[in-house]
């Protein structure tokens, strides 16, 4: 079984929907086809500075993948990582497929390579302390991989499309009581926050003397002011 990935760059002219349909052209096809070879895909999307270069050769992404985006004026670049586990058989034959796909749809990729899935997914990021005993990384590392999989399956359950354009978007949900923003994803959520009691905090960001105030996590601060933030406070909801 080959444990790979590779990283699919979006031309900067892409509009917001890149992302949904860059997996309804790509990656639903893809995982459909080899359905049989596959023991495992996700993905995940991304939106950075242009110079950020992780798990690709950043040199050979072209500049039109890398340059600002209307309306703004740094430079930055939206992808997506593909991670999967491939029967050596069907190995090579998958990588051609995805670079027919790319070069089909105007997308970019470096190269494909390894991924080490235990060091990411069953590493200290995703195993606590008490647990780290011999042998729990590897298990730790095929449960995240399944969650993985699993919403990665979801979201490609929930596609509509394509449209007249080619453009694909996830589906709208009509029960705006559990899901007010129209996304089913809502409600996974809530039930994910309520299984597992994740701690979710709002961070409400500060700048002394101009009373200007930005919203975020401590994953995703607002865009700072000039000189940056001067202090943030940590809310704690309920989801």
């Amino acid at each position: 079984m080959a444990i790979r990935q590779t990283r699919v760059f979006v031309h900067s002219n892409e509009p917001d929907d890149w992302a949904e349909t860059l997996i309804g052209r790509l990656f639903r096809p893809l995982t459909e086809e080899f359905s049989a070879d596959l023991a495992w895909f996700w993905f995940s999307r991304y939106r950075l500075p242009a110079v950020e270069s992780g798990d690709c050769d950043i040199g050979r992404i072209p500049p039109e993948y890398k340059a600002p985006i209307q309306g703004e004026d740094v430079a930055s670049h939206r992808s997506m990582r593909f991670r999967y586990a491939i029967a050596d058989e069907s190995h090579a034959r998958f990588e051609e497929r995805i670079q027919q796909g790319v070069l089909a749809h105007g997308y970019c990729i470096s190269d494909c390579r390894p991924y080490d899935d235990v060091a990411d997914t069953g590493g200290r990021r995703f195993l606590g302390v008490e647990n780290n005993l011999s042998g729990r990384a590897q298990q730790r590392a095929q449960l995240v991989t399944q969650f993985y999989m699993l919403t990665s399956r979801l979201v490609i359950d929930a596609l509509v499309g394509p449209d007249k354009e080619g453009r694909y978007r996830l589906e709208t949900n009509e029960d705006t009581l559990q899901n007010p923003a129209g996304s089913t994803f809502q409600s996974l959520l809530h039930l994910f926050c309520n299984i597992t009691d994740v701690p979710t905090d709002v961070y409400i960001f500060r700048k002394e003397g101009l009373n200007i105030l930005g919203c975020g996590t401590f994953m995703h601060p607002p865009p700072a002011p000039p000189g940056g933030w001067d202090d943030s406070t940590a809310y704690p909801i309920w989801f």
